[in-house]
């Protein structure tokens, strides 16, 4: 019976998706910090690189990425984890093209030693109304 149990809380676990957990009070803040105001418009499995200003890290698990007066929205692929993105993080992408896609695997360096890798999800745009 345990064993079931077990199997079910795992299976619970990795079918929940990252924007069901809930966030730090800290994380909360940054996220509405930089989405509010700002509705989700659109989803893309890639968005270009050119013009994509350095990203922001929300939690281990949402990045945000800032194209101009459009942020990109990230929530990486459960089981996967970048750690606490800060601005002496340097992120490196095996993406192809000059553009990010889900599935893209990310490298977090910081003082040129990896501290944490993660997989990108699908990107939502965020625009003000």
């Amino acid at each position: 019976m345990r064993f079931v149990l077990a199997c079910l809380s795992v299976a619970l676990v990795a079918a929940s998706s990252p924007a069901d957990i809930p966030r730090s009070p800290e994380a909360q803040a940054k996220l509405d910090k930089w989405l509010g105001g700002r509705v989700a418009t659109d989803t893309k499995s890639c968005i270009p690189t050119n013009g994509t200003a350095s990203p922001i890290g929300i939690d281990d698990r949402t990045v945000l990425f800032r194209d101009g007066p459009r942020i990109w929205r990230n929530d990486l692929r459960s089981g996967t984890n970048c750690g606490q993105l800060d601005k002496q993080s340097q992120v490196v992408t095996a993406s192809q093209a000059n553009r990010m896609c889900n599935g893209d695997d990310l490298g977090v360096y910081q003082n040129g030693t990896m501290v944490a890798a993660c997989t990108l999800g699908d990107f939502v745009l965020y625009k003000r109304p």
